[in-house]
């Protein structure tokens, strides 16, 4: 969270300053995901050894029902339309991504995959311009991705690939959070959780509404 007068929270500023300003286009978060809340056990429970069904059947139903009502904010925000979707490759895990897996073939855009730079490990919260690498397809067209991530905590691994991307030759790139997590015993974050805590989810609503 950011403090009192500043315009970014220090890891955002962090962000930008180590990428020099080549970061996502667009950041859209669907929902907040405190740590006490049912989308948060949803979010680690679709995944892992023992994944939950119904977590999954939860979360692809709230991605799609979003992407159907909002994806054109993506067009209208970044100037074009999604051409390509990737997921944030994982870094405890090696293989399919469990978001990638969940979505499949459902959005009719071809996929982007990514090698992971095993020097950072899953505990890390920083950007690094070298932790992803992006293999473009070859297109006379210009790429705007979409990147689908289910947690954003830092947003380093996010931003870490949306420059990737970038300096890969993509022309736009845009994310699309699944859950932005706020620990509620975390001081600062008490006003949100107070001004979280009555509103009932209104899925017509995105943030880009907000500016």
């Amino acid at each position: 969270m950011r403090s009192e007068g500043y315009a970014l929270c220090f890891r955002c500023q962090s962000h930008l300053s180590r990428s020099t300003g080549a970061l996502a286009d667009l950041v859209l978060p669907i929902s907040y995901s405190p740590r006490t809340w049912q989308h948060h056990y949803n979010l680690r429970t679709y995944k892992g050894t023992a994944r939950s069904e119904q977590a999954r059947r939860s979360l692809l139903a709230v991605l799609l029902l979003f992407l159907r009502d909002h994806l054109g904010c993506v067009a209208t925000r970044t100037g074009a339309p999604p051409t390509h979707v990737i997921t944030v490759p994982s870094t405890r895990r090696p293989g399919v991504h469990p978001l990638t897996d969940l979505v499949g073939s459902r959005l009719h855009l071809p996929w982007i995959d990514s090698t992971v730079n095993p020097s950072y490990g899953p505990d890390d919260h920083d950007f690094h311009a070298d932790w992803f690498a992006p293999a473009l397809p070859s297109s006379s067209s210009p790429i705007h991705a979409l990147i689908l991530e289910d947690t954003w905590t830092t947003g380093a691994r996010v931003q870490s690939l949306a420059y990737a991307l970038k300096v890969t030759g993509v022309t736009t790139v845009a994310a699309i959070v699944l859950g932005r997590h706020v620990d509620p015993t975390y001081a600062p974050a008490r006003r949100l959780m107070d001004a979280i805590a009555e509103p009932v989810f209104d899925p017509i609503r995105c943030a880009t509404e907000t500016g």
